[in-house]
């Protein structure tokens, strides 16, 4: 996948804001309350980097429509270049926590989505995607922003997919 992706990341360079996706009529208002009905479980396969970057971004994303899960066999302690890049688009990594990944938790899962190559059984059966993006911890801070925004991008096209948010027109 190359660095410059879609128009929506060269947007945002310009206009130095993020592209913004409008909320599908009915729903969550993105105020905390009873948990959603739709989950998205981000399985990474080694750690939980890029899975909890993607649960941060979906979760901030939907407001409160589709609960984001990250699951992984093993946690890191966020990158602080990653924390920050996140932050600049309000996005608080903190706030997001991982869980081991267990059947249970992916029966509930609408959709997993596969960070990594998965070696492991534990999605068959289940409706997958595979994002095989770089893992975002250790990098520089541009790289580190170009990783966010490859994510921030498919986790925008999976929620049109799921008929959560309806795209917006180029300004």
């Amino acid at each position: 996948m190359s660095a410059s992706g879609s128009g929506a990341a060269a947007a945002r360079d310009q206009s130095g804001t993020p592209p913004r996706l409008i909320a599908v009529p009915g729903g969550g208002n993105g105020r905390p309350g009873a948990r959603p009905a739709r989950v998205v479980v981000f399985l990474g396969v080694s750690d939980d980097a890029g899975s909890r970057v993607a649960a941060a971004l979906l979760a901030h994303r939907s407001k409160g429509r589709v609960r984001a899960v990250s699951a992984s066999p093993a946690t890191v302690d966020p990158d602080p270049a990653v924390a920050a890049s996140l932050a600049q688009l309000g996005v608080d990594l903190s706030l997001t926590a991982s869980e081991r990944p267990s059947p249970a938790l992916l029966d509930r899962a609408e959709l997993v989505v596969v960070m990594g190559y998965d070696r492991d059984n534990l999605t068959e059966g289940r409706r997958t995607e595979d994002w095989c993006i770089d893992d975002p911890n250790g990098k520089d801070a541009t790289a580190v922003r170009c990783i966010r925004d490859a994510i921030d991008r498919r986790v925008q096209r999976l929620l049109i997919r799921m008929g959560v948010a309806l795209p917006t027109r180029p300004r």
